[in-house]
């Protein structure tokens, strides 16, 4: 197997020159890194990463902390985290914790033993032997769809949920909408909390009654609670589903029970997921920027690795109403 020590005996150069070559350094000349590469080609070298990682004190390793894997929210953003840290040479470790509060910690202590360069994380779970684990990191950390608690220095990339949540309430008002129900997600949600507020704080803006059924994550919760809302009142115009599988769901148990959509009924969702946009489909919803959330985690983490005293700002993106065709102007008589 060719080594380092093979590229610089074949150019005639030292073992530290072709090391600086490969690693880019300003004072070696571009016509000597060209050699290295040339002959790096010829030779077929592979560089030795365990190496290299001891030279830089670096694993260009990257945690990748996600709730739920089988959530398709969550793919965009790790597609586009992995993306934006592989252009700079790291490696995403995937740790799916299922939102259980024991993964999540023992994902963070694996990163500790591994040495991970960084970590991006997701937890659903906040206590104190969480916060602790984490102020006591000696590496990078961003938080992606999650607030950063108090007294942790560091920076978070979300969405504005409650002002999303206001936009779309008010949306379905604009198109004469008294009769709105919501559907949402578990307590333990902070963006649904959000999503919650903002859609109360509209409703009484308005003087309107809120109707508040809860409801979960998945399809199947949201056909349950679309069921529960429209028993409470089946004279509802429109319904604000705290996410795009909720808004689904109740779509679906519309369908079931030949509740016409939108004619009768209007659903709005949020997140914009792919399902949305089919044909059969055709939710409205709020569109979280799940490229740029991703990619903005990883760049935000690639700053705090250059620069380990600089703690960048956190981002709070703006959402966008997406129309499609489940919702319409309620009708007047």
């Amino acid at each position: 197997m060719t080594s380092i020590k093979d590229i610089a005996k074949h150019l005639g150069v030292s073992v530290s020159t072709v090391s600086r070559a490969l690693n880019n350094h300003p004072d070696i000349r571009e016509e000597t890194k060209l050699q290295v590469m040339e002959a790096i080609k010829a030779f077929n070298y592979r560089p030795n990463a365990i190496a290299k990682g001891l030279i830089q004190k670096k694993t260009f390793t990257i945690g990748l902390m996600i709730p739920e894997i089988s959530d398709p929210f969550f793919s965009d953003l790790a597609n586009a985290i992995e993306e934006t840290l592989s252009e700079h040479g790291y490696q995403v470790v995937y740790g799916n914790t299922n939102r259980n509060p024991d993964k999540e910690k023992q994902f963070v202590a694996n990163a500790i033993e591994r040495r991970f360069d960084g970590l991006i994380v997701t937890p659903d779970n906040f206590d104190d032997e969480m916060i602790e684990l984490l102020s006591g990191l000696q590496m990078p950390v961003v938080f992606l769809r999650r607030r950063t608690p108090a007294g942790l220095s560091m920076p978070c990339v979300d969405v504005d949920h409650y002002e999303a949540a206001t936009v779309a309430v008010n949306y379905l008002i604009e198109l004469g909408h008294r009769q709105i129900g919501f559907i949402g997600m578990p307590e333990s949600s902070f963006a649904g909390n959000e999503r919650l507020r903002g859609y109360k704080d509209v409703m009484r803006k308005h003087k309107l009654t809120p109707l508040i059924v809860a409801g979960g994550r998945t399809i199947e919760q949201g056909r349950d609670a679309m069921g529960k809302l429209y028993e409470l009142n089946p004279h509802l115009t429109a319904v604000f589903a705290s996410n795009d599988l909720l808004g689904i769901g109740a779509l679906e148990w519309m369908a079931v029970h030949h509740i016409p959509v939108p004619e009768q009924i209007s659903v709005i969702g949020f997140d914009n997921l792919q399902y949305a946009e089919l044909h059969w489909i055709q939710l409205t919803t709020m569109g979280q920027p799940r490229k740029e959330m991703g990619t903005k985690a990883a760049q935000l983490l690639l700053q705090m690795m250059e620069d380990k005293g600089n703690i960048p700002s956190s981002e709070l993106m703006k959402a966008e109403l997406i129309v499609r065709r489940s919702c319409k102007p309620i009708r007047t008589t």
